[in-house]
């Protein structure tokens, strides 16, 4: 059953330190929930209603027989590093799972606490109904891996997660401490999984100074468990905090094994629990969960994650205890980022075939080379066509074949859009003048703004991260194909941003990309977070540029690109609950050093009176160049139609409105080659 349920990705950075403290807050899961915690309370509240109802099995720990089993896929997305870890390793990873959710007598995991109920297997059986041994090896960069590409990563690889669990280990995250992230429960099913660095995957092979338990730590997030420090103390250890009344409140993250009880509000009033997976303390203090989390995480199961621990799927997955896995063939497969691609470009197909295959045969129709044995080869395609990809891949029990029929389309690029080009999002059509919107979750996106000063006109472009609950999600204004030929010179992009952030711990991003090869790769040629991308006052309510000086300015330069008919760039929000972020002033051709910007008119030079004003307003000018040129001023309403225009004949002039209704509308006041807009209120 589909619910509707609010996104969450929990990004941590779980360190487990030996005897040391840290001061840092090392996981943002935190301060997300802190900045969407109305639509966290949402996903709360079905969660605690479960509670409610089963609150005599569930939060007794009375033991209801009933193991639920949980398909597990690794896919372990490698560029022929060490961290292309071995088939032990991940046994041992999914051993430990066991041992701690099932408090296995004798093991690392027989602490204090209580068995969940719930263990892991990795599948025998893939969605196709093919033998596996549940790992999956892919070939790719992307192993140095970023977490604004969870979702290019998760396409290389990902297997239905009402059925699986998909967990996903790579060379680094954002090339820092962080050592995981994981999805919470009612995440885009697309992205459902959790993400772990190799060397503190199992606790053997790159891990073996590791005890395997940030795999454990994320699975709690998965189960829908937060920190044991969620909202420190509080006031109610059972409505606050974790909200799991038997784990003793914890007023920040612990490092190290520290004996030391930082909340007393709890009762009987006991030391911080530092054996708790949910906490930051080392893996080697770590044993146990509580009743109390027992209890969220069979909600959790009972409510969002239904379908995975049923028994027609675990035997359909091959997790069922009578099931006897064959020695598994071959099972051949690939992908790619992009099946059109222009004439005369090159493509790569990445291969994911399953069972540890040891060669590949490759035949491209229409493709150069017609033939590959590489693991992951690049193709060439010079004439126009669609073409079938065909794959024979080979395991030391068998071979197997797959042909994907019409599967690359080569196309001739269209000739670009000639230069110069600008946008300032003046009409009300929206998106304008070739551009279109990519917003693959379908939820915020990009949208016309006429309430903030613009920096030019009387509209911008704006997407409001303070609303936008998917963390990570990229959205994008895709300009139209340009002829960077056309234009005499060295072309530029330019364009003017405003933003501010919502909380200084973190920022939305700003990119910019641009494809020659038809949209096949892209290259970043500009971005900008954190202080950087500010423009104004970090605030909690929504951000609105309240003057045109408070925009920044992108100058790029496309010298690089001018051989190019047929460009592509786009224009990219990433957000991460942030604050909203204006576009404005777009502008492919000359550098903006040599004139694009240079058409403001001081705010000073115009003044406005009276504002409100009623049925009449009075136009004060100081400008020599009121004698020359173009002099007018002309009125907006608020979606962007012309409603009145006249000229402009001496330094005051006296404006009629009052046939306008009540409202706001735009000023725009030109003399000579200079503008200004003002807002104006009739009531």
């Amino acid at each position: 059953m589909k619910k509707n349920i609010i996104t969450f990705i929990i990004t941590c950075s779980v360190f487990y330190l030996n005897a040391q403290t840290n001061s840092t807050e090392p996981c943002g899961f935190d301060e997300y929930i802190r900045q969407h915690k109305k639509t966290a309370d949402e996903f709360e509240k079905q969660i605690q209603k479960f509670l409610s109802d089963q609150k005599n099995i569930l939060q007794q720990n009375v033991q209801s027989n009933n193991i639920k089993t949980i398909p597990v896929v690794v896919h372990v997305i490698h560029n022929n590093g060490t961290e292309n870890i071995s088939d032990a390793q991940i046994l041992s990873q999914i051993q430990i799972l066991n041992e701690d959710y099932r408090k296995i007598p004798s093991s690392n995991g027989d602490g204090n606490g209580v068995d969940t109920e719930v263990q892991f297997c990795l599948a025998k059986i893939s969605p196709n109904g093919e033998c596996t041994d549940g790992i999956v090896r892919v070939q790719s960069t992307l192993t140095i891996h970023q977490t604004i590409q969870r979702a290019q990563l998760m396409a290389l690889s990902h297997w239905d997660p009402n059925r699986y669990l998909n967990l996903y280990v790579v060379k680094s995250i954002n090339g820092s401490g962080i050592l995981g992230y994981a999805s919470f429960p009612g995440g885009p099913p697309t992205e459902d999984g959790f993400v772990c660095v190799h060397n503190y995957f199992g606790n053997t092979g790159t891990a073996s100074a590791s005890f395997g338990r940030t795999a454990t730590h994320e699975c709690g997030h998965w189960f829908g468990l937060y920190h044991t420090f969620n909202n420190g103390c509080g006031t109610d250890t059972c409505t606050d905090g974790d909200y799991v009344c038997d784990t003793p409140p914890v007023v920040n993250p612990n490092f190290g094994c520290p004996t030391i009880n930082s909340c007393t509000n709890d009762f009987p009033d006991v030391n911080d629990q530092n054996e708790n997976y949910m906490d930051y303390t080392n893996d080697a203090c770590k044993s146990m969960f509580t009743a109390g989390q027992k209890g969220r995480t069979q909600a959790t199961l009972n409510t969002v994650r239904t379908n995975i621990w049923q028994a027609a799927n675990v035997t359909t997955t091959g997790c069922d205890s009578g099931y006897v896995s064959p020695p598994c063939p071959a099972v051949a497969d690939f992908t790619t980022s992009n099946q059109t691609i222009c004439v005369g470009n090159s493509i790569l197909f990445t291969n994911r075939s399953l069972n540890n295959c040891t060669s590949y045969q490759w035949y491209f129709q229409g493709g150069t080379p017609a033939t590959s044995t590489a693991v992951n080869p690049t193709v060439t395609y010079s004439t126009v066509g669609t073409y079938n990809v065909s794959l024979v891949a080979t395991n030391i029990n068998g071979t197997d074949s797959v042909t994907f029929a019409n599967y690359i389309t080569v196309i001739i690029p269209p000739i670009g859009q000639a230069l110069p080009y600008a946008e300032g999002f003046e009409t009300s059509i929206f998106p304008p003048n070739g551009i279109t919107i990519d917003n693959p979750d379908g939820g915020i996106t990009w949208v016309r703004d006429t309430v903030a000063v613009q920096y030019g006109g009387f509209g911008s472009a704006r997407i409001n991260n303070l609303i936008n609950t998917n963390y990570g999600q990229a959205d994008a204004m895709i300009l139209p194909n340009f002829d960077l030929t056309s234009y005499t010179g060295t072309p530029y992009i330019s364009f003017r941003w405003a933003y501010a952030k919502s909380d200084v711990n973190y920022s939305d991003e700003l990119a910019v990309q641009i494809s020659t090869d038809c949209g096949v790769n892209f290259t970043q040629i500009f971005y900008r977070t954190g202080t950087a991308m500010t423009t104004g006052a970090t605030q909690t309510t929504p951000y609105i540029p309240d003057s045109n000086t408070v925009w920044k300015l992108c100058n790029v330069s496309l010298a690089s690109y001018a051989s190019s008919d047929h460009a592509i760039i786009k224009i990219i929000n990433v957000t991460d609950g942030g604050n909203s972020l204006y576009i404005d002033n777009i502008n492919i051709g000359a550098s903006a050093t040599v004139g694009v910007e240079e058409n403001l008119l001081d705010e000073n030079a115009v003044s406005v009176f009276p504002n409100p004003a009623n049925n009449q307003f009075q136009l004060t000018v100081n400008s020599n160049e009121l004698a020359t040129g173009k002099t007018e001023i002309t009125i907006y309403d608020v979606i962007g139609n012309s409603i009145h225009q006249e000229k402009i004949k001496s330094f005051t002039q006296t404006i009629d409105v009052s046939g306008y209704a009540d409202g706001v509308y735009f000023l725009k006041i030109q003399i000579g080659n200079s503008f200004v807009t003002k807002k104006l209120i009739i009531q």
